[in-house]
């Protein structure tokens, strides 16, 4: 993409920036299917898949802001809205709008996912907590390396 965009070819790299960021949005709603549903093996798939899609993002967003540059406009909301207000065009605008209208969505459904993540963190935390705490509290093996399972040993890990 060049530094200076007609509409036309603005439109067709704001339609290609809202097709990924809805393509990233169904990758963060399949997440937090796979979280919700305790499907956690699956989750460094999803974070790698993430993190390359967060960088086509972040191309087209810099594809954006540079040409936003080229006319002296900040990169940002009022940068993109004077750009608008110079270049009148419904399409473009109403593709803006459903891109924001992603963005938005896409913080959303990300802050919700890592809701999930932090409480199934405290609840990993909490079970090894539990298993070190029995481990410490009682000793499973004896000298003779017999197992040794007292009745408090046995509910102790019962409670892990």
């Amino acid at each position: 993409m060049s530094a200076q965009l007609t509409p036309p070819d603005f439109l067709a790299a704001l339609e290609q920036e809202r097709d990924r960021v809805r393509e990233f949005l169904r990758l963060l709603e399949r997440e937090q299917n796979a979280l919700a549903g305790g499907e956690h093996d699956r989750l460094l798939a999803f974070t790698e898949q993430k993190a390359a899609r967060l960088l086509e993002l972040r191309r087209f967003a810099d594809a954006r802001n540079r040409m936003l540059g080229a006319e002296d406009l900040p990169s940002d909301r009022n940068g993109m809205q004077t750009w608008l207000d110079r270049h009148p065009d419904e399409r473009i605008a109403t593709v803006w709008n459903e891109l924001m209208s992603l963005t938005a969505r896409v913080r959303e459904v990300n802050d919700v996912n890592g809701v999930l993540v932090a409480a199934r963190l405290r609840h990993n935390q909490a079970s090894l907590a539990a298993l070190q705490s029995a481990a410490r509290a009682t000793s499973v093996y004896g000298p003779d390396g017999a197992t040794r399972l007292t009745a408090s040993t046995s509910r102790a890990l019962a409670s892990a």
